[in-house]
């Protein structure tokens, strides 16, 4: 949460000085350039800003191409880069304008909030069962940077991990001959046309296991050309003008069309493949 604050922060301290010419370029949908146009800033708080951004860019330049510097270390100068920053900001704005801008600062980081929340959202739909995984490896990732390892220690620890899933790989073939050591033929038999009902069965084809479908050449044809023309027309209204609002309103409406229209089209298929004569 803090790296949103400060990434946030940093965004709005940036985008706080870009020069803008809405007459000339007809860009009005920008943060930077709607923030501007809020504060209603004069010709030289202008000419200003864009020193103070251009200057404020250039240290943020160096400090990442620093390589001396630790990751911790960069954070905390960014920081310090960004309180800097903003305090010089603050002097070229008035009490009024500085107090506009706070409000605008805090609008955003509630949107910030909302689109995390929607993005948090959208992976519980697409798989409940992997939300567990990928919350603990996130947890996982946040606990080893605290740990502050070497490049050695790193490294030693990569090779344990490869190790270990190479090892693991084994012991499960291991385990899987032992086992139909211990099966009569007869067992083995069902065994493995339990799995192939398992893998037929409409509650566990769909989730995570989409590139086994069992639909026709025609059917998968058209699922990626729906596809295609859905990343496409989603491109297209990214790369709009529109207002903020409405792009979304439009991604979230082609977003529902094609997954309705995916569903229909493996609906088909599994009609289809149910009326052919076995």
């Amino acid at each position: 949460m803090k790296r949103l604050f400060l990434s946030l922060a940093i965004l709005i301290a940036a985008s706080l000085t870009m020069q803008v010419d809405a007459q000339n370029k007809g860009r009005d949908g920008r943060p930077g350039e709607r923030m501007e146009k809020e504060l209603n800033l004069t010709a030289d708080q202008k000419q200003k800003m864009e020193s103070l951004r251009s200057d404020f860019g250039t240290k943020m330049k160096e400090l990442k191409d620093n390589a001396a510097l630790s990751k911790d270390d960069k954070q905390t100068r960014m920081k310090e880069l960004r309180d800097q920053h903003m305090a010089e900001v603050n002097k070229v704005l008035t009490p009024d304008q500085q107090a506009k801008m706070k409000e605008w600062k805090d609008k955003r980081g509630e949107m910030a909030k909302k689109r995390d929340g929607r993005k948090g959202k959208d992976m519980a739909m697409r798989g409940k069962n992997d939300m567990p995984k990928r919350g603990n490896m996130a947890q996982r990732g946040d606990h080893m940077k605290d740990l502050n390892l070497t490049d050695d220690q790193k490294q030693k620890i990569k090779a344990l991990n490869d190790d270990f899933r190479t090892k693991s790989k084994e012991l499960s073939q291991q385990h899987r001959e032992e086992l139909n050591k211990v099966y009569t033929p007869e067992q083995r038999v069902k065994l493995d046309e339990m799995k192939k009902n398992f893998k037929k069965d409409d509650r566990f084809s769909f989730r995570g296991h989409r590139g086994n479908l069992n639909i026709d050449d025609a059917s998968k044809t058209k699922l990626k050309e729906l596809k295609e023309n859905y990343l496409k027309e989603k491109k297209a209204v990214e790369l709009s003008r529109i207002a903020p609002d409405a792009q979304k309103q439009k991604i979230k409406n082609l977003t529902t069309k094609y997954r309705d229209d995916k569903r229909q089209v493996i609906k088909d298929a599994r009609k289809v493949n149910d009326t052919k004569p076995v």
